[in-house]
């Protein structure tokens, strides 16, 4: 009885550490076509982001290539919230962001003044949004991607 407490103790605690050596962290590299769409806008872009994905945490950390225009080095991000973009001490909010770690689908609505006058080469005036979404090649694949990814429950509301 004793020998089998015992193995099972044993059992136990190696589980434990094994479970609390994995690492919640994923590479994430992504280079890909996009659509990009808007009231000024409706083009095919290439997309790359590249970074770590904390998959207990549900949220990235890297940066976010837009074309040969943008370059974003320090992106972060939880799926469904806020994409944050650094630059030394300044910190801006570039738009939502809905992502599927499991596809790596995303869409993304910038909202942000500065980034949609570079991609659009216009003025914005405060109520318009570019949303760039992958795998896209045209607008109805773009529409049916982000509406499912809005539809899916984001991973803390389970």
């Amino acid at each position: 009885m004793k020998s089998f407490l015992l193995k099972t103790y044993t059992v136990v605690l190696l589980s434990l550490v094994l479970v609390s050596c994995t690492n919640p962290k994923e590479v994430i590299n992504i280079d890909i076509t996009a659509f990009m769409y808007g009231d000024e806008i409706n083009q095919t872009v290439e997309v790359s982001m590249n970074g770590e994905y904390n998959t207990k945490e549900h949220s990235f950390i890297g940066s976010l290539v837009i074309g040969d225009v943008i370059k974003l080095e320090h992106v972060t991000f939880s799926p469904g919230s806020g994409l944050i973009s650094y630059n030394e001490s300044t910190r801006s909010y570039l738009g939502q962001i809905f992502f599927d770690y499991k596809s790596l689908n995303f869409s993304i609505e910038i909202t942000d003044q500065d980034l949609y006058q570079q991609l659009t080469h216009s003025n914005h005036d405060g109520d318009k949004k570019i949303t760039i979404t992958s795998p896209a090649n045209n607008l109805e694949d773009a529409k049916r991607i982000i509406a499912e990814l809005k539809d899916k429950k984001l991973p803390f509301e389970k």
